[in-house]
């Protein structure tokens, strides 16, 4: 299956529940395992972003697909399944969205009549592993595993009967699974780039209960390399938590010194239970080389005023 770029682990954590790998699975309401997608195409316009989460415990699946276009929202699902009998191997679907593992391969599938895709996704690096120690005691609130992966895009969307063709172009996608409670966790700032098919950043930084983390590897064509340290600077909005920009700062195991100036293109809020969050399509630039990726912002916030002006806005993209 070629275990540089998919692991046993990656497959799924979901089994019968006689071949459950831990109680958490099925006693936290918390746990959860998602599968995620990011892509922009920088020629035609066109980006993507796609969601599979999977509640066991609450018998619960959901996920999303958005694509923008010219950074307008072309179309927006959002899709539910509740009361899910079981849950066993290589079941990411839920209401006709489905992501297939072919190979090192995965394929993402939608057909709805109106709206119908075909994309799939193929690795350009190996899996990083972003937590592999959940005791960490700063972790041990969202005691989750992740997987970060960059890769190519290329296949076909079509909405009334009109085609468009996507891609090849450069994304990302991430696995996670575990106990996912966001609202214990201060902030947190993520930024995903592939500015060529030989290079490529990643940085995870925040905090939990108020101690620090820095999470992250730059892809330079041959390996994943650390990432050491970082120093983000960001540009706000008025609200003075919606990024409109950042210059990130970050060295790498190897002694390099990247800098990264992002600009925000599409920002969409998202209003998770006590937290605000941002996820963001954004421009950015290092070292003469340009590229689209991801900016997500989150933020814990208890002021129900707050979480209920986000919501407003995210009913004006719907």
């Amino acid at each position: 299956m070629g275990a540089r770029y998919i692991e046993l682990d990656d497959i799924t954590h979901l089994r019968p529940p006689n071949q459950v790998r831990t109680r958490d699975a099925y006693n936290n309401k918390f746990w959860r395992e998602s599968y995620y997608f990011c892509m922009s195409n920088n020629r035609s316009g066109i980006k993507l972003i796609t969601t599979i989460g999977i509640l066991p415990n609450r018998k619960l699946v959901t996920g999303f697909f958005l694509f923008i276009h010219q950074d307008q929202v072309l179309v927006l699902r959002p899709l539910v399944e509740y009361n899910r009998p079981q849950f066993y191997d290589y079941n990411f679907k839920v209401k006709g969205l489905e992501y297939m593992i072919e190979g090192i391969n995965w394929r993402l599938i939608y057909d709805s009549g109106k709206i119908k895709f075909n994309i799939l996704f193929s690795p350009i690096n190996k899996i990083y592993p972003y937590i592999t120690d959940v005791s960490d005691q700063i972790f041990s609130r969202i005691g989750s595993q992740h997987y970060e992966q960059f890769g190519v895009f290329q296949g076909v969307l079509q909405i009334n009967g009109k085609k468009v063709d996507i891609g090849p172009c450069l994304g990302h996608r991430d696995h996670s699974w575990g106990i996912r409670d966001w609202s214990s966790v201060d902030y947190y700032r993520l930024f995903c780039c592939a500015f060529s098919k030989r290079f490529a950043i990643n940085l995870w930084e925040g905090s939990i209960g108020g101690k620090g983390f820095l999470k992250g590897y730059v892809f330079d064509g041959h390996e994943n390399v650390d990432i050491l340290n970082s120093h983000v600077e960001t540009r706000y909005g008025k609200n003075g938590k919606e990024p409109q920009g950042a210059v990130i700062v970050i060295k790498d195991a190897k002694g390099r010194r990247f800098k990264i100036d992002s600009r925000t293109k599409v920002s969409i809020p998202v209003p998770p239970r006590q937290s605000v969050l941002y996820e963001t399509i954004a421009e950015m630039t290092t070292n003469g080389m340009a590229g689209q990726g991801l900016c997500e912002y989150l933020y814990h916030e208890t002021n129900p005023l707050k979480r209920f002006w986000i919501f407003i806005k995210l009913l004006n993209w719907l």
